[in-house]
């Protein structure tokens, strides 16, 4: 009845609109969506509630009815089709769809419907996923190696679940099968990390071969620093908190969590070459990436000072580490 009432009220479009616009603005993305769900009752033809209702979606992390939504505007043809196309393409790089992103901008190069100045950011984006496919082609191997350790079998998470666990417990048992872990190529990085701490919360004094990535060498676990404290995952987070404290807070803190994860992988290592700058720009552009944003190398390397082919093999880094964090895989 109360529903009924609000409907009669004049001018309750707008005023929804208002609303919503009001809480995306204050990052109260659920309350927006459900405000441009009403405003939406009122006038199913509005391309602006229907844009802002997707968007809403997107933030509040609903991917799905995000891409539903998205989906139903492209095959109606409403609303601005390249800021529709580019909100989508974040959509699916969210959920991991990235062979639907492949598809759609194979189709729109093929189709020559690629505007100058999206050329760039569609082929880098498209690059990006097509390596991500890649990827998963070749990632059977190291969950399966890593089963093979010594551990007994099971996927991923088994395994992760069965190596945290033996901080307390008696490792003797295990340790030749953790430290073939350690300097198996091939294993998950994560696991690898997984198996050093556990060294390190046994006091293990011996050195210990440890290879991931293209790094390789030997470490006493007993000696390695907190992963938090590691000189260069500090002055990457500091750089960027100078560039986004103000600017985007929001992008700050998902980048922050993102180093942090990837400096995981990393461990005992950090980041090559040790440049902050190098790095913080690295994950600067990345971020782009994230947003579907429009940017540039040449400009992102100059306000960093770094080297833009450089950089461009950072981010390409950057991006390697994220396919093997522990969501993707």
């Amino acid at each position: 009845m109360e529903k009924d009432n609000i409907i009669l009220f004049p001018g309750l479009k707008k005023r929804l609109f208002q609303f919503g616009m009001e809480s995306l603005k204050d990052r109260q993305f659920e309350e927006a969506a459900h405000f441009f769900e009403q405003a939406r009752e009122l006038d199913h033809d509005d391309d602006e509630i229907d844009m802002a209702l997707a968007v809403a979606y997107y933030e509040s992390g609903d991917y799905q009815k995000a891409k539903e939504k998205t989906e139903d505007m492209l095959h109606k043809g409403i609303g601005d089709y390249y800021e529709i196309i580019d909100l989508y393409l974040m959509i699916l790089m969210q959920l991991n769809m990235h062979e639907q992103v492949v598809h759609t901008l194979e189709t729109l190069f093929e189709e020559q419907h690629v505007p100058p100045e999206k050329r760039e950011h569609y082929q880098t984006l498209l690059k990006f996923s097509k390596r991500t496919l890649d990827n998963k082609e070749h990632n059977g191997g190291p969950s399966q190696k890593s089963a093979e350790s010594g551990f007994g079998k099971g996927g991923f998470r088994e395994q992760l679940i069965f190596i945290s666990g033996l901080a307390n417990k008696n490792i003797q048992p295990y340790k030749a099968s953790l430290l073939n872990l350690l300097k198996d190529s091939q294993a998950h990085p994560f696991l690898q990390t997984a198996a050093l701490n556990v060294l390190r919360e046994h006091q293990v004094q011996t050195p210990v071969q440890v290879k991931k990535f293209d790094y390789d060498s030997a470490v006493i676990p007993s000696e390695l620093p907190d992963l938090m404290e590691m000189p260069l995952y500090q002055a990457v987070i500091a750089k960027l908190n100078e560039e986004l404290e103000n600017e985007n807070p929001v992008l700050l803190e998902q980048l922050e969590e993102m180093i942090l994860r990837h400096q995981f992988l990393l461990f005992p290592f950090e980041f090559t070459p040790s440049n902050p700058a190098l790095w913080a720009a690295a994950y600067r552009g990345f971020g782009h990436e994230m947003y579907g944003e429009n940017w540039s190398n040449e400009k992102t390397a100059k306000k960093f000072q770094v080297d833009p082919a450089e950089l461009d093999q950072a981010i390409s880094f950057v991006f390697d580490l994220e396919q093997h964090s522990p969501s993707t895989v």
